[in-house]
């Protein structure tokens, strides 16, 4: 039997806690895994999300173990300290959006880590390129959960007029997100009349900013855009999939992303994928399907607070003065969306989309979790510095 630790946050519905949860979910189906949990916060009120799985993570979280063969660390920032017993091994599950990874964070996971899991190959390229030894990383993509993300209709979310095109953006007001690039793209691509709707799924609740809805009631008012709907309730997974089911396109202008959950969901229920031409989503959305916006490398200077509100400890304020992220072209991003707006074959575009095969089931995803587990729990002794 091959005790378990997994440590990070588990009852928010911010992308790491959705991770823990279906990892530790599905490790504590394989029969010589014993899977225990130690979260970072705690269940409230207001938190909507299936209420067996629920009940199976407090059970787990209560679960207490003195001899740990892998801790399975996944939050942000990183913990950094030594486990308990040093005969334990340890496993970091780690994003980044950057082209550039702290040099401090780097040290410390070969300091501290056995094996560093990252969602994609753009991002193992980052670390490799900072100077991290290739053989310490694995690559294990994030999943979604098939049972809901998938072609099956479903009645749309209140106030979504699925005989509209609907397009979704989910994420919140960050500089990266580039959700500033795609209203003022959206403004001249779109007019008020079109059957045309943007719906910008928002997640103050979450990310703690709420800067969006005052940039959306200005658009509307001050020009002749094409229509938005704004909505930043908690929704669950079913609600998420009730907007994406009745969604021609999902559309991300991102400067920098770690991974895009909401991405992979979004085409897994049929949605145009509208996306920069490189990142990590490269590793699990066809460069056949969808559209692809042109990008330019910008140099920033992470002081300046129009890209980063910087807090004490922030990765951000790791790094070196100056970075560079890789931009979508504002004209470019507006001559695509009109483009496929008004393109005759539209549903033949989406078509490709409902044809393609999306293997990263959490089923699939933690299977490799599995392989990675094994592989690590067979070393003789800890491969990190000590």
């Amino acid at each position: 039997m091959i005790n378990i630790e997994i440590l990070g946050k588990f009852f928010d519905n911010h992308s790491l806690s959705i991770i823990n949860r279906q990892i530790a979910l599905n490790l504590n189906k394989v029969e010589d895994f014993n899977i225990f949990l130690t979260p970072l916060d705690e269940l409230t009120n207001d938190f909507k999300v299936n209420k067996n799985n629920i009940k199976t993570i407090k059970t787990l979280s209560e679960k207490e173990c003195d001899d740990v063969h892998i801790q399975i660390r996944h939050s942000y920032p990183p913990i950094w300290n030594w486990p308990t017993n040093k005969e334990t091994k340890v496993i970091y599950i780690q994003p980044w959006e950057f082209p550039k990874v702290p040099f401090e964070w780097q040290y410390r996971f070969e300091t501290f880590a056995d094996t560093l899991c990252v969602p994609s190959n753009y991002e193992k390229d980052i670390f490799i390129t900072g100077g991290m030894n290739p053989d310490n990383i694995a690559v294990v993509p994030n999943g979604y959960d098939d049972k809901i993300f998938n072609l099956d209709p479903v009645d749309p979310y209140p106030g979504i007029d699925p005989d509209n095109y609907n397009f979704v953006f989910v994420g919140n007001g960050q500089w990266r997100k580039g959700v500033d690039i795609l209203l003022n793209a959206w403004k001249d691509a779109v007019k008020r009349f079109d059957k045309a709707v943007l719906i910008i799924k928002d997640n103050p609740a979450v990310y703690g900013m709420n800067n969006l809805l005052n940039e959306v009631i200005k658009l509307q008012y001050k020009t002749q855009c094409g229509n938005i709907i704004y909505i930043d309730d908690q929704l669950s997974d079913l609600e998420m999939a009730s907007i994406y089911k009745n969604c021609w396109g999902i559309i991300h202008p991102y400067r920098a992303e770690g991974f895009g959950m909401h991405i992979q969901e979004a085409v897994a229920c049929g949605c145009f994928p509208f996306l920069p031409n490189a990142g990590p989503h490269d590793d699990f959305i066809p460069t056949e399907i969808g559209a692809r916006f042109d990008i330019s490398t910008k140099a920033i200077n992470i002081t300046d607070p129009e890209y980063f509100a910087l807090k004490p400890g922030d990765a951000t304020s790791l790094m070196s003065t100056h970075t560079f992220i890789n931009e979508p072209i504002q004209e470019n991003v507006r001559q695509i969306i009109q483009g496929v707006y008004h393109h005759h074959q539209k549903e033949n575009l989406q078509k490709a989309v409902r044809d393609a095969k999306m293997e990263n089931t959490w089923t699939n995803v933690c299977k490799k979790y599995e392989e990675v587990i094994r592989n690590v729990s067979e070393r003789v002794q800890p491969q990190r510095i000590s």
